[in-house]
């Protein structure tokens, strides 16, 4: 975590967004004084995107938290592929691992923390600023700041909750961890806030998909509430979310949409990205396109995994005759071969698509130019249909359940479940974990999901085995079996610079050790 010499030059960068009309679209900054910045709407609208391209910093620690110790990561041929990846696909992590470090995270939340002090200064330094507009952007700001600690939350469990700008360069951290009830406590007050001051929805489209709006703040909420087992109020809040997405779901033939372009028209929130501003991350953690392995892949598919869960457990071999089935349920038409540069050990296999291509069927690569532009979806209606089928199987309702599925099977053109086909209890979250993978596959929350519906009494093994079976790596499932065994190991552990840095935080008992 950083002192204000840090914040200052984050808010700083603001400015280099103060004359754009698009989230992410950046130009060079001009030279900014910062105690001259509160004074008018501009400065503040440049801040506000400023919190969002924060946010884009964050993806790749996001990514990898939420989702990499999933059973359908296969190592990239990349020496982008490194160790401190390799570790968490093993699930043997390490404090000193890079992908451990918070720093981007929290300078994020000092940034916003910053807007939500003085972002009302410039109401009483420009007449022409609304303060109707300033609300709608500090509603804005409180879902971000939210949404970055639910993040931390999910990963580390007990982090520290830092609510103020810092004061004072000479200011040391010494903040000790907060538990996770209270940091939750904590995000959904800033979820309250944010869901009565946020915008309702925007004009332009990558204003409508690319920035937070009410039905974005109530997808974040929900999340939450489902972390929480709080089952009622996670449905509650996706009410209107049915609302307004149940009828605007993409057909079969349609769905490709939904990651090239992008903002369809069943997005609730994703990071845009335009030809101006920062390049998207996502095209090269997926593509190995490149003639050397600096430039290959990352990650790749799991394919073993895959296979077994989507033609073995989930579907019945009538399937290849749906020629339209979608995203990575129809491995022949979600992952393509790669032959891959072999320097970094891990060689060649099967690629994602889904991020890579122009249109679906067929190996058709996105263009050089566009490449850049890949959203990066944090909700999509689908996978609040798949949380609502999470929340209805915890409250007993299976057949509630499994009509949420089939839902989204509908629009995919593969078979429906018949009825009590998807089990109860651990056959049915084994199943449902199967049926997310292959809907929401690669897209940045698969092991969130899976620790969150593990950690339920009577659930535990749902995570150890998936995560043991067919370990990409080439670990046994009894040697993965044993290193998930203690929950505490779903969680993350401080990374030993952060507890250098803050005298006050204390190594986790399970990796102090290690």
């Amino acid at each position: 975590m950083k002192t204000l010499a840090t914040i200052k030059l984050i808010l700083l960068s603001a400015a280099l967004c103060i004359s754009c009309n698009k989230i992410l679209e950046v130009e060079q900054p001009d030279n900014l004084v910062y105690n001259e910045f509160w004074q008018n709407r501009d400065q503040v609208y440049a801040s506000l995107v400023g919190l969002y391209t924060s946010i884009s910093n964050n993806l790749n620690s996001f990514h990898a938290w939420g989702d990499i110790r999933s059973a359908l990561y296969e190592p990239g041929p990349g020496n982008s592929f490194t160790n401190s990846y390799a570790q968490f696909m093993s699930h043997d992590i390490y404090p000193e691992n890079g992908l451990l470090s918070w720093s981007t995270v929290y300078r994020s939340i000092g940034w916003i923390n910053a807007f939500i002090k003085n972002a009302p200064i410039a109401l009483q330094n420009d007449p022409t600023f609304r303060e109707a507009e300033l609300n709608e952007m500090m509603g804005e700001a409180y879902a971000l700041r939210a949404l970055n600690y639910f993040y931390l939350v999910r990963a580390f469990k007990d982090v520290p909750l830092i609510k103020e700008p810092y004061e004072s360069d000479n200011q040391q951290v010494t903040t000790a961890v907060s538990t996770e009830a209270e940091l939750l406590d904590f995000i959904e007050s800033d979820l309250e806030m944010a869901l009565r001051q946020a915008p309702q929805t925007f004009e332009e489209v990558n204003k409508k998909f690319g920035r937070i709006t009410k039905n974005a703040v109530r997808a974040i909420w929900a999340d939450v509430k489902l972390w929480r087992n709080e089952y009622e109020a996670m449905l509650q809040l996706c009410a209107p979310l049915d609302a307004d997405y149940r009828d605007a779901m993409v057909g079969p033939f349609e769905w490709y949409s939904i990651f090239n372009p992008g903002n369809s028209s069943e997005s609730i929130f994703e990071m845009n990205y335009v030809q101006t501003g920062p390049a998207s991350p996502v095209y090269n953690w997926f593509a190995h396109y490149a003639t050397s392995s600096s430039d290959g892949a990352r990650y790749l598919v799991n394919i073993i995994n895959a296979k077994y869960a989507f033609e073995e457990v989930l579907y019945p071999p009538v399937l290849p005759e749906y020629t339209s089935a979608d995203t990575i349920r129809y491995k022949n038409f979600s992952s393509f071969r790669t032959n891959g540069d072999i320097s970094n050990g891990y060689g060649s296999g099967w690629e994602s698509y889904k991020f890579l291509g122009q249109e679906a069927y067929q190996q058709a690569y996105r263009a050089n130019n566009t490449r850049r532009l890949v959203n990066y979806i944090f909700y999509r209606y689908r996978d609040i249909l798949l949380m609502k089928a999470e929340a209805y199987a915890m409250l007993n309702r299976y057949a509630d359940a499994e009509a949420m599925i089939n839902i989204i099977r509908e629009h995919c053109n593969v078979p429906a479940l018949s009825p009590g086909e998807g089990g109860e209890g651990e056959e049915f979250f084994t199943r449902l974990l199967m049926e997310r993978e292959a809907e929401l596959g690669f897209e940045g929350k698969e092991w969130f999901a899976a620790v969150r519906v593990s950690r339920r009494p009577g659930y535990q093994n749902v995570l150890i085995n998936k995560s043991a079976t067919n370990n990409s790596m080439g670990y046994s499932y009894q040697v993965i079996r044993a290193r998930l065994l203690n929950p505490e190991s779903w969680f993350l552990p401080y990374q030993r610079a952060e507890i250098e840095n803050n005298p006050e935080l204390v190594q986790k008992d399970f990796y102090k050790n290690k």
